[in-house]
């Protein structure tokens, strides 16, 4: 497998892009999910990638609390939704009714860290990706725009 030590990222293989493990706390719980970087085994990582991993890094903490409080507001705003679609007997366990931000345990889990390549654009692109109940085949992430939430919905919204 290939690697690569990059002075910013730090020490990646080559598995479907450049990856690593990277440590991240979800709800207040330490969590190791894996930092994939885009980009072929050339080894080229664009400098849009390291500054977006720089600069998200710098503020991971914060970053991913308010990926947390999105989540919640998006997903209150469609589990009825979600429920109806389950029907009574599935709706319990694919669509719970949560009141607290802290019942997310129960409907998702990180899984990455992602870092697309930018193409033309300057933007810094960053993706948080989870697994969740109520969409398994697509499941969720949150898309930040140089730190911001930009948008909250299936991975395919980053990848």
């Amino acid at each position: 497998m290939a690697t690569l030590i990059d002075n910013i990222i730090g020490k990646l293989s080559f598995d479907y892009g450049w990856t690593r493990p990277y440590k991240l706390c979800f709800l207040d719980e330490p969590i190791v999910v894996r930092l994939s970087v885009s980009g072929d085994e050339d080894g080229f990582i664009q400098e849009n990638q390291r500054s977006a991993f720089a600069n998200f890094d710098a503020n991971l903490d914060v970053h991913v609390k308010n990926a947390e409080a999105a989540i919640f507001e998006y997903y209150s705003g469609i589990f009825s939704e979600c429920r109806e679609k389950f029907g009574a007997e599935f709706a319990d366990q694919m669509a719970p009714i949560i009141t607290q931000k802290e019942q997310l345990k129960i409907l998702i889990k990180p899984t990455s860290l992602f870092i697309p390549e930018s193409f033309d654009s300057d933007d810094r692109i960053v993706g948080l990706l989870y697994n969740c109940s109520w969409d398994t085949s697509l499941d969720l992430a949150v898309k930040f725009i140089n730190e911001n939430i930009d948008e909250i919905g299936p991975q395919d919204i980053i990848l």
